[in-house]
C-alpha cells in the first residue's frame, strides 16, 4: 500500500479565482456598502451579473465616498440615470455594466466596473 503524502505550500496553495471575462453584461444594483481602507471613506456598489453563462455573479466596485462631479461614485450614478443623491435609493434598479480585468497594486487581478450605463 503506497501513501502519498504531500508538503505543506502543495495542501494550502489556494488557486487564483476564476474572472468574469471582459464586457458588457445586463446587472442589478443588489447593495452599497459603507466601509474605510487605506484610500480613506469609501463606498461599494454591489452589483449582480442577471442573465447569460455568468447569472447571479455578484461584483463591488468602490469609489470615494465624495459626489464631486468628477469622481468614480458620481459617474457611475449618472450611467444610472441619477446625477446626485444616495446611492441606496438605486438599490434594485436594473443597468449594464461594463466590466474590465485590472490589477492591484501588488498584481492581483480582478475584475473591475469601469462603467455603468442603460
Amino acid at each position: 500500500m503506497g501513501i502519498s503524502i504531500q508538503n505543506r505550500s502543495v495542501l494550502y496553495k489556494t488557486t487564483e479565482p476564476v474572472l468574469v471575462p471582459e464586457g458588457v453584461y445586463e446587472a442589478e444594483l443588489v447593495g452599497v456598502k459603507d466601509f474605510s481602507n487605506a484610500f480613506g471613506h469609501r463606498v461599494g456598489l454591489v452589483f449582480r451579473i442577471t442573465t447569460g453563462q455568468h447569472e447571479g455573479v455578484e461584483l463591488m466596485e468602490s469609489a470615494a465616498a465624495s459626489m464631486k462631479p468628477r469622481g468614480k461614485l458620481a459617474e457611475l450614478m449618472r450611467g444610472m440615470g441619477r446625477s446626485a443623491g444616495n446611492p441606496v435609493e438605486l438599490v434594485g434598479q436594473r443597468c449594464q455594466i461594463t466590466v474590465k480585468h485590472e490589477s492591484n497594486k501588488v498584481g492581483k487581478r480582478y475584475a473591475a466596473i469601469t462603467q455603468t450605463f442603460r
